[in-house]
């Protein structure tokens, strides 16, 4: 039966041990393992108590890792599972850990949905929709990230939409008024807002419309168009090309006939 002839201190690491068996390197383990099985020199060890030892340590070293990965910031039990993974520690000693973490509660995912979900109001623009699908992706379940995502009220959504909505429409454009309303729409629809949010803030940030700024956007785009349609097309044709392509763009009628017009002059 293997005998433990030495133990000595790692020199880099402060709490982990080398143990020798029968004069030989065998294997290393912290200072609460060699604790728990009261390891010291001249104890016999069967093949059996070794195997359990090591495979006590790899459990207790990976735990340590976990609980490392968790000292920066919550984590969802999934992401746990995922950097567990690439440590490539075995899977059901993944569960086993995971099942540990949540009995002590160092991971829950609704009080981790619940934190990114005010970390999100705080520091970013997004929508409650968005913040929904990245809780999905790290693996929370949706009627979690849903009932988190409940403490986003209508009046803090369109509060947050606004200021950043505000910010959209100082930018200067020489897109025609319709336009920059329908992109600012767009825009609030992919951040994760519902229409009813997305209506308030378009009510409430966009200025009456001036048609001198207007005018001087659509003859801007209209002259790259006319010297564009002109080596193609010529009278009526060239006209209703213009308009058409106008009036894709968001300009008035009115505008649009007033520039034509102009193009008899």
């Amino acid at each position: 039966m293997p005998t433990v002839t030495k133990i000595s201190k790692q020199k880099k690491i402060a709490d982990r041990y080398n143990i020798f068996l029968d004069e030989s390197y065998s294997f290393s383990v912290t200072e609460d393992i060699l604790i728990k099985y009261n390891l010291r020199k001249g104890l016999h060890l069967s093949e059996n108590e070794i195997e359990k030892i090591t495979e006590h340590e790899s459990f207790h070293r990976s735990y340590i890792q976990a609980i490392h990965f968790l000292s920066y910031r919550m984590r969802s039990k999934r992401e746990i599972e995922t950097y567990l993974q690439k440590k490539e520690v075995a899977p059901d000693v993944i569960e086993e850990i995971v099942n540990r973490l949540e009995r002590e509660k160092h991971i829950n995912d609704l009080e981790f949905a619940n934190s990114f979900v005010r970390d999100r109001i705080n520091h970013s623009s997004k929508g409650p929709r968005l913040i929904v699908n990245e809780l999905k992706d790290k693996g929370v379940a949706v009627e979690i990230a849903k009932e988190a995502v409940k403490q986003y009220g209508y009046d803090q959504q369109v509060e947050t939409a606004l200021k950043w909505a505000e910010k959209q429409m100082k930018r200067k454009s020489s897109h025609s008024y319709n336009k920059q309303i329908e992109q600012l729409k767009l825009k609030l629809t992919q951040k994760g807002y519902q229409n009813d949010v997305i209506h308030q803030v378009i009510t409430e940030v966009t200025p009456p419309l001036d048609k001198q700024e207007e005018l001087a956007a659509l003859k801007k785009q209209a002259d790259k168009l006319y010297n564009r349609y002109k080596k193609r097309y010529s009278g009526y044709e060239l006209k209703m090309k213009l308009k058409a392509s106008l009036y894709q763009r968001g300009f008035q009628g009115e505008l649009i006939n007033e520039y034509v017009a102009d193009l008899d002059d």
